[in-house]
């Protein structure tokens, strides 16, 4: 006895790669759904500021290398492990720039909608009135039988002032729908858009801005140029910036003065400075400035603060044969 195969169809040969394909789309909608509620950018949110606690606990190599070095060598065991981890580089870690970067689509996938849905809503008139009024959870019904439909119409219309409200005549009826409640969900919108907004200032902080620290002698000391990053005395670039076009100015320290309460607690600080900018370094005129503490001096887009202070003492080195060698040099404020 002889059997043969059942013959194949062709369209049951295409059953299994779309199967394939409608589960991977599948997988997809939901996967994108999920990441676009509400409930996981508060997880994200939640997750983001837990990831910023080693930031705020452990030193940081942006802030300052050497307690770096310093926390390596105290714990040389915990401390390889939590370099593994990038705990002191939370910030620019890849785990803390994943949740920052799923945090941020989630926001924008769950604001969009919604912003373009209350604008459809504020674009709309009012619903009209559901006939059956019992099926709502609160109503209320009297008898006006024997007035002028048009005057109750009017009186109702005008204390109603304040909501969105539309009128609609069929022959003798009148129906009036109001409905009021879009500042809340417009002032949420705000709120969520803000924070998104927050994030992307953060990141195009970290990717375009450079942040550098130097300490300038006062009194007759050299003074600062920003010519390149070597200038500085520590240097923190973003990702988009190499050093090579910073804006030029120079800085000079004329005087620094700190006030104290008689308990010790510090007052103020204040620095009489001077720069040059712009076409002051061409002619080499300096343009006063006293700055203070939250007061920086603000040229060519960068920002000059009052940090610290401290002492730069005076050296006098006498040979043997007499001849001495005299130099100023500065501490830093934690010494």
């Amino acid at each position: 006895m002889v059997t043969t195969p059942p013959r194949e169809d062709a369209n049951s040969r295409d059953i299994g790669p779309q199967r394939a394909i409608s589960r991977l789309l599948a997988l997809v909608r939901n996967t994108w759904r999920t990441l676009t509620s509400m409930g996981t950018a508060l997880v994200l949110l939640f997750l983001l500021a837990l990831g910023a606690i080693p930031g705020a606990l452990l030193p940081q190599r942006s802030l300052n290398e050497s307690k770096v070095a310093e926390y390596l060598a105290e714990h040389p065991t915990l401390g390889p492990w939590l370099d593994r981890l990038q705990a002191f580089d939370v910030f620019s870690s890849f785990w803390f720039t994943a949740i920052y970067v799923l945090l941020f689509i989630s926001l924008v996938g769950c604001l969009t909608p919604r912003m373009l849905e209350h604008l459809r809503s504020l674009r709309a008139t009012p619903v009209a009135a559901p006939r059956n009024l019992s099926r709502l959870p609160k109503h209320h019904s009297a008898d006006v039988s024997g007035t002028d439909v048009a005057g109750m119409a009017a009186t109702v219309d005008q204390r109603l002032r304040g909501w969105r409200r539309t009128v609609r005549h069929e022959g003798e009826i009148a129906e009036i729908s109001a409905e009021k409640g879009y500042l809340r969900e417009f002032g949420n919108i705000v709120f969520h858009f803000s924070l998104l907004g927050l994030l992307v200032a953060i990141a195009a902080g970290k990717l375009f801005s450079y942040e550098g620290n130097v300490i300038v002698v006062a009194d007759g000391g050299p003074g600062f140029c920003s010519a390149s990053p070597a200038a500085f005395d520590s240097f923190r670039a973003g990702n988009t910036v190499d050093g090579t076009s910073l804006y030029p100015m120079c800085v000079r320290v004329n005087d620094f003065t700190a006030t104290y309460l008689e308990n010790g607690q510090a007052v103020g600080f204040q620095a009489d400075i001077d720069y040059q900018a712009g076409d002051d370094l061409d002619t080499g005129s300096w343009q006063p400035y006293l700055l203070k503490v939250n007061e920086p001096l603000r040229v060519g887009g960068d920002r000059v603060y009052l940090q610290g202070h401290g002492y730069a003492p005076t050296f006098t080195v006498t040979f043997p044969d007499g001849q001495t060698r005299t130099q100023t040099l500065q501490w830093r404020p934690d010494d």
